[in-house]
Formats: structure tokens, sequence, C-alpha cells
């Protein structure tokens, strides 16, 4: 469908081709700087150069030339020097906007751009035998979010937890647990124990080669079908993906498939053949299968004792992606540091001709440090595991709520900091550019000011604090709002600004990039607090002054929350 915003654009479009000045080809519009009154501009370099026109009187003739008809979202055409700036109608673009809120609810600015078209996205990731650290917790929100925004752009999403289940790593767990047995306990201490036995036997395995050597032997095992490394094996995961099946229910993920390593064993040896018939890889003298293309270091597809590697799956992994689900895209959010892995990946996969048609895309990201910058390492002993990370918020969250909200009861206290804690951990991460490192600063992710989850969690809560004290009143009646009176420059920036949540979200599509919903969020509730602070609500001035003003407010908390929904944070009614 075609938003307020998309439609002022069209007709202003619309409007200077009528005038028959301008070649349709040669009208590009853009947004004016923050110092220019207008919503809309025509810079008319281009247009008079062609036509051999001073740029100021080819945009005072189309100035003078246009006139809105009648319901037209455009208010005003003025020229200014060699731009031709477009205001909104104020009172057209407000029935409008808060029409379009109230008519989608909470799929207001959703689109359908990709209908009939299909995208993979790969992430989470863990390792089999591993908890779930901080160091996943990117992925694991950064995808989810990609998730959601292309859902609401109209695709068919398969979301793929491809788990680390396989290879020669995973030789050294079964190494471990065969040479000092099998942890007793359950959940993240039956993990904590794997780690310690993992760790222990590398240490080892540094001053006995033989260790190593059992470690490959057990994978190798591990890939042929040995019964007792199988059953090892299984274990493992089964133990992993219970433990991890908590964080992820906290954090609102959901996947279609987690398709782990191991579950394109049976096609390995079929891609092996494949890529060297294609000849994107041959065998080199020490048996091996490797490849190099398009001037990048030389891989393994293939290790000279048979056995497979990273690389070997995941080209298993586009083949079966292509040809099960003939995506138009396939997304891997996976650590920044893996970017050579994915350009060696998209090379081969080319050139053995599967991906054609077919966009290969990576988003890296940074890492997660302290506050300080230092890297966060199990090696330095300051690592943060996922569960401990999550308690912590909510902890905290719960010292906040106590403090603004005593009079809630408990069950509401505990889900609100639940919500409240949870959600900063995941605007921590996804307000700012995906490729930045991000520090564990708990003062400014709970901070009820500033650009933070709480921040607009607590616009939301406010936007219903004041929807309920109308609800409240006696009978709650609310005349009939006519939205023609929302004028006030506060209403009408908040109102513009929610106009934009459409091409917001087209945005954050393009370029992958969930921090633009989430600037969007927080540009969202600071214009509500300058409305809030500058426009009487509850007394305004007459009944249908404050008609529409409820309806304002009504509005920003359902795009709000809807927002919020796109970042997988959850929008508290009470805080």
């Amino acid at each position: 469908m075609s938003y307020a915003l998309e439609r002022f654009s069209e007709e202003a479009r619309a409007a200077i081709a009528a005038t028959g000045m301008v070649p349709a080809e040669m009208i590009e519009l853009a947004t004016p700087k923050p110092n220019i009154p207008a919503d809309l501009a025509f810079p008319v370099f281009r247009a008079a150069r062609e036509l051999g026109v001073a740029p100021p009187r080819l945009a005072a003739d189309l100035a003078a030339a246009i006139s809105p008809g009648p319901g037209s979202l455009i208010g005003a055409v003025e020229a200014a020097g060699p731009f031709l700036n477009f205001s909104m109608h104020p009172e057209r673009i407000a029935e409008a906007v808060l029409g379009e809120i109230a008519a989608h609810g909470a799929a207001y600015g959703h689109h359908a751009d990709g209908a009939g078209k299909r995208v993979v996205v790969d992430y989470s990731a863990p390792n089999i035998a591993r908890r779930m650290h901080v160091g996943h917790i990117r992925s694991t929100i950064i995808g989810q979010t990609l998730v959601n925004i292309f859902r609401a752009l109209g695709y068919q999403v398969i979301g793929d937890n491809h788990l680390g289940d396989w290879g020669t790593q995973f030789g050294t767990v079964i190494a471990s647990i065969m040479r000092y047995g099998r942890p007793q306990a359950e959940g993240e201490a039956a993990m904590e124990q794997l780690e310690a036995l993992y760790a222990r036997y590398n240490n080892e395995m540094k001053e006995r080669s033989e260790l190593e050597d059992e470690a490959r032997r057990w994978s190798l095992a591990l890939e042929q079908g040995d019964p007792e490394a199988r059953a090892i094996w299984q274990w493992c995961v089964d133990l992993t993906l219970k433990a991890a099946q908590k964080n992820y229910d906290r954090l609102g993920i959901v996947f279609d498939h987690a398709y782990g390593e191991s579950f394109y064993e049976a096609m390995l040896p079929e891609v092996i053949a494949e890529t060297l018939h294609s000849e994107a890889a041959y065998r080199d003298a020490d048996g091996s299968v490797v490849a190099e293309l398009d001037k990048l270091p030389k891989f393994i597809i293939q290790r000279s004792d048979g056995g497979t590697v990273y690389m070997t799956r995941d080209i298993a992994t586009v083949k079966f992606r292509i040809s099960e689900f003939q995506p138009s895209k396939i997304v891997y959010v996976v650590d920044g540091r893996q970017e050579l892995h994915f350009r060696q990946l998209f090379a081969i996969v080319r050139a053995m001709g599967y991906a054609e048609g077919v966009e290969l895309v990576h988003i890296p990201f940074g890492i997660v440090t302290t506050p300080d910058g230092q890297p966060l390492s199990t090696r330095k002993g300051n690592m943060v595991y996922l569960e401990s990370l999550l308690d912590e918020a909510v902890a905290r969250a719960r010292a906040v709520v106590e403090r603004k909200n005593p009079e809630l009861d408990e069950a509401e206290k505990a889900a609100v900091a639940e919500a409240v804690g949870v959600g900063a951990v995941i605007y921590n991460d996804l307000y700012q550019d995906p490729r930045r490192n991000i520090s564990l600063d708990w003062e400014r992710m709970l901070a009820t000011e500033g650009n933070s989850a709480t921040y607009l969690q607590y616009s939301y809560a406010r936007c219903r604090s004041i929807l309920r004290r109308v609800e409240e009143e006696r009978g709650g009646a609310v005349a009939p709002a006519n939205l023609a009176l929302l004028t006030h420059p506060a209403e009408q920036r908040l109102l513009k600004h929610l106009a934009r949540l459409p091409e917001a979200l087209r945005e954050a599509g393009a370029r992958y990039a969930p921090f633009v919903i989430a600037e969007w969020c927080y540009t969202t509730a600071r214009e509500f607090g300058v409305f809030f602070e500058q426009c009487p609500v509850l007394k305004a001035d007459t009944p249908e002054l404050r008609a529409a003003r409820l309806a304002l407010v009504e509005a920003t908390g359902t795009a709000l929350k809807g927002g919020l929904a796109l970042l997988g944070i959850k929008a508290p009614e009470r805080m």
C-alpha cells in the first residue's frame, strides 16, 4: 500500500510534471536540511542546466504554476533560490497519518514489497557443548530483528539456527569425555563441566601430541558413524539445545529450523566431487581438496585424511537452502572476523553454479567489551554468559521498578522487570551500527532518559497511562476528535515523524540495519516528550482539542509499540 508520506511525495512529483516545464526523468526530490521550513524539496540545478534557465527562475516559475487541489496532502509550494519546497497540509496530514495507524494497528508501516520472495537468515549458531555467552548474543539479536523486519516487508522468511555440532573441535569434546568421564550435572552446570573438560584436554594436548591425534580420530569416527561417538554427540546436542532454549525464550527468539552442520553429512561426498568436477577446486599433492578463487587465499574443502571442514559443510548448506527454499537471498549474521571465510564461500558456490540469481549477504558485527573497552574472554576470566547476563539485567531492572512503581503487585513487578531488563540488553545491541563494538554499561542500558530501551518503554507506558485515566473517568466519554485541530508545531513534528515509520522500515531492510528502526523509536519518544510538555492533553482548552490530542497519544503508543516489536522488545503497559 501507499502511506501518507509516499503519497505526499508522489503528489509533489506529479505536480511538477503536470506543469510541463520539467521532463519527468529530471524530477529528483530530496529531504530539506533541518533548518529549512519544508518537508520535501526539488533541487532544480540539473533541470535548469538542461533547459538553459537560471535555477532560481525555474524554481519561481514552477512555484507559480503549481496549485494543489482540494484534498491534496501538499499544503504549500514555495521557491527558495534554486529549490522548490513543498510543505505538508497540516490538517490533512494529521487525518491521513492517524487514520492509517488506526486502520493498521500493530501492522502500521508494514509493506508487501517482498510478496512472493523468500529470504533465508542464518543466525545465532552456538557451538554444541558450549554455554551461550555474550559473543553469541549479537548474532542472535541482530538476526531475529532482521527476520522481523523482512517479514514486515512482506517476505517469506526462513530463520535457520546453523548449529556448530560437527568437525574437529567436536572430536576434542568426545576425546575429553572418554578420557575424564561424562559430567553428572544438569543444564548450565553440566555445560560448564563440559567446557572445563575441553579446556583441560586442550592444555594437556599442548604437551602430548598423541592427544591431538586421538581427537582427530574421534572427529573422523563421528563422521564415519561410530556408534559410541554418535551417542556422546547426541547427548551433547540435547543438553546444549535444552539449555539454549531457555535463553531463546527470554529473548523472544523463534527459529523455523535448527539444521546443524551434521544435517549436511550425507551431502558432503557429492559436494566435494562437484567442487572438483566444476574445477572450482583441485586435489593438492597431499591429497586434500583446495580452492584458490578471485585472488583470495587458498582454502581447504577436504582434509588429506578425508575429513571435512567448515567450508565443506557451508557449501552443502548453500546448496540445500537454494534447492529446498528457492530464496532470493541468503543472509548470514556472523562475527566480522569471519569476513574472509564468507568471501571464499560466496566465491566457490558461484564458481560451482549453485547461486545464480541468489543474493548472498554477510552481515558482520563487532565484539562485546567491558565499559572501558576490554574484550570479554574466557582466557581473561571476564567472560559473561548469556543466562547470567539476562539474570543480572532483570535484577537491576527490578530495582528500578521497585523505586519507580512500588505499588505494582509482585507478578506485575516481575513481568515488567523481565521486559525492561531483557529489552535493555536487546536495545544495547541494536541502537548502533552492527559493525561497531558494544559495551556492557549497565547505567546507560537501564537509563530512563536518553537513548535506551527503558526510556522508550517508559514513553509507551506514559501513553497508556494517559489513556487509562480517560477510561477511568466517569463513563470514559470523549468528544468526537477533530484531527484538523492538531496544528501546534510540537503536534506536527510528532505527526510527521510517525509518518516516517514506513520509509524507516524499508530503509532498515535495504541496509540490513536494525539501528534505523531503533533511531525511529528514539526520535518518536523524544518528540512525544516535547509534545507532552508543550501541549496539555487531559487539560486541553476545549473538549474537541482534548479528543484530538488523545487520538495522537493513542496513535503514538500504537506506532511505538510496533517499532519496539520489530526490535523484539516488549512494551509494558505500566512501569
